[in-house]
């Protein structure tokens, strides 16, 4: 080992350990837990959130000679909560360049949806586009899925379900709604034209990733189930504001859009949503 990538891997043991060390376990939706004798994150948490072995991450923070391939810098990153900025000195650390900023989408969002989602408040929406991109949310979709913090590439319905750790653990049964997106993921890729249809590029890439990352992802993609999205009945156990009875209605716009609104199933969880994304007070 050259007396340069010792000096990296010694710098990305210490970050690792910094960042670590700066998350509490209610910062992602673990409950605090005993008195602990060192602040933030324990090691097997962490590779637990981030769906990483405990040992493979060990040796990782103990600056090893470990090559981790860009989808884990990215698990990694997503879960110590980097920025744009603090990602691209992660990757940089590990020997893997770093990723393009990626650009916004083109088509832009009519006016009246964006208005549309924003009216739906207290209750969460958000609008996502054929590819299931998520293009707008209103702030309580925000604190519930924080798509602000995904890139553009990242910001995608189908990748979110899996990739966000915190709500996987706050979504009651979520095996079930897991393998329910990706029945429906499968009849969005159809009708897009399935196989070799340009128009379909964009989902089997999402679907490929999927496969890649995620091991459950692509034992239940196998099982080759269709479903057309219609919507759901789901319960959230939020860290903060308790339990959460929603049911997840899709209403589709032209162009491909389709509204995702969560809609309280009583007046406990409207009063809980409020309190999730409080409305700002105007200003005298």
């Amino acid at each position: 080992m050259s007396v340069e990538t010792e000096r990296r891997r010694h710098a990305l043991s210490e970050f690792l350990r910094a960042r670590r060390a700066g998350l509490r376990p209610e910062d992602v939706g673990m409950p605090p837990g005993v008195r602990r004798r060192t602040p933030g994150l324990r090691r097997e948490e962490l590779a637990l959130l981030a769906g990483v072995g405990v040992t493979w991450y060990t040796w990782l923070e103990q600056g090893r000679e470990i090559n981790p391939s860009p989808e884990v810098l990215g698990s990694l990153a997503r879960t110590l909560r980097l920025d744009h900025a603090e990602t691209d000195y992660l990757f940089r650390l590990a020997g893997c360049p770093p990723r393009p900023v990626d650009p916004e989408p083109s088509a832009a969002v009519p006016a009246p949806l964006l208005r549309v989602v924003q009216a739906q408040s207290p209750s969460p929406a958000f609008l996502i586009d054929a590819d299931w991109d998520v293009r707008a949310w209103n702030p309580s979709a925000e604190a519930l899925f924080e798509f602000s913090r995904w890139s553009p590439r990242e910001r995608n319905l189908g990748w979110v379900v899996f990739a966000n750790e915190t709500n996987r653990h706050r979504t009651v049964d979520w095996e079930r709604h897991a393998r329910r997106t990706l029945a429906e993921l499968r009849a969005a890729y159809g009708e897009r034209g399935g196989d070799g249809a340009p128009a379909a590029e964009r989902l089997a890439r999402l679907i490929a990733r999927l496969r890649a990352s995620f091991p459950e992802a692509a034992r239940w993609l196998d099982e080759h189930q269709v479903r057309e999205k219609t919507g759901a009945s789901k319960e959230l156990r939020h860290e903060t504001v308790g339990l959460l009875r929603i049911d997840q209605v899709v209403l589709r716009a032209p162009d491909g859009f389709q509204l995702v609104l969560f809609a309280p199933q009583d007046a406990t969880t409207e009063s809980r949503l409020r309190q999730l994304a409080p409305e700002p007070v105007p200003a005298p």
